[in-house]
């Protein structure tokens, strides 16, 4: 019974890692293609918010400046929640808590981003670089830190509860 409730909490941690590496998998056009339209869409919507009527050169000019900003915030967001989700499976299952927590759930996921940056050396038009697993990495401990906050909050709720009865 343990071993299946195990996996089940792993689920989405494994769910990520298929997630980042379908990403990794993309080609160069195709990965610019994919933050290209993003990033378009972004500067569409914030020109529409803020009623401002913008030259194609404009936009242009906007999009190339918050492209790799929004690529590397790429990065931070599917590695953070991926250092939710094994933060999760570490805590519930294999009962981590504190810095051993930390220090396994930024091992795993951070040696997981070594190899996708690795797995990225062999997509055309691709590269792998150390400076993404940098990036990665604080999308770890920002996914990380959040999980800890979640639990604080989780326990100073349950000893309020306990303190009215």
């Amino acid at each position: 019974m343990k071993s299946k409730i195990g996996l089940l909490t792993w689920l989405p941690a494994l769910i990520m890692m298929v997630i980042i590496f379908r990403f990794s998998t993309a080609n160069g056009d195709q990965s610019s293609a994919l933050s290209s339209n993003l990033t378009n869409r972004l500067v569409n919507t914030a020109a529409a918010i803020m009623k401002i009527e913008l030259t194609p050169e404009q936009k242009l000019s906007i999009e190339d400046s918050i492209h790799t900003p929004i690529r590397k915030l790429g990065h931070m967001t599917e590695y953070g929640l991926l250092g939710i989700a094994a933060a999760f499976a570490l805590y519930i299952y294999h009962k981590k808590r504190g810095w051993n927590l930390f220090l396994w759930c930024e091992g795993i996921c951070v040696l997981y981003a070594c190899t996708d940056e690795f797995h990225q050396l062999f997509v055309p038009e691709r590269s792998g670089q150390l400076l993404d697993v940098l990036i990665d990495s604080i999308g770890i401990t920002l996914g990380l830190g959040f999980f800890c906050v979640v639990l604080l909050c989780r326990k100073k709720n349950k000893e309020k509860s306990l303190d009215l009865r």
